[in-house]
């Protein structure tokens, strides 16, 4: 099982936005409720329950984007980034570190996927985790 917390967003630009996140893992995405304002708090947690093994995990991707309904934002789609756009691929972990994999209460910084160049447009607060089974979670 895997497991994404949506924690909290920072510094969201524009005026009256009502930010959305959206999660996307192994072929299943979910959405957190709608928001008001530049620093939304969501906490919502989502689970993706993975019939697979580590090795077939490698290939699974997890993608973060928020997206701000407002007069200014026009619907876009910002991709949580890292270092560019934030799409973690498994595959780059260490197979022997997958059912231990955890990120917990980290900040993200958002970036516009279409305007690499524009610089922060934000930044969210995320834990995510794979559970093995019989694995407890992280508190």
């Amino acid at each position: 099982q895997i497991r994404v917390r949506v924690i909290e967003g920072r510094q969201l630009p524009g005026n009256n936005i009502k930010p959305v996140v959206k999660v996307h893992v192994c072929g299943q995405t979910h959405r957190t409720r709608i928001k008001r304002g530049n620093n939304p708090y969501f906490d919502e947690i989502f689970f993706y329950n993975v019939h697979m093994t580590p090795l077939e995990l490698l290939d699974e991707t997890v993608s973060i984007r928020v997206r701000k309904n407002g007069a200014c934002s026009k619907g876009r789609w910002m991709h949580i980034a890292l270092s560019g756009h934030f799409t973690m691929m498994f595959g780059n972990i260490p197979v022997s570190c997958l059912s231990v994999f955890l990120v917990m209460r980290k900040w993200l910084l958002l970036s516009d996927p279409e305007d690499t160049n524009s610089g922060a447009k934000g930044y969210m607060k995320v834990s995510m985790f794979v559970l093995g089974t019989g694995d407890e979670p992280p508190v």
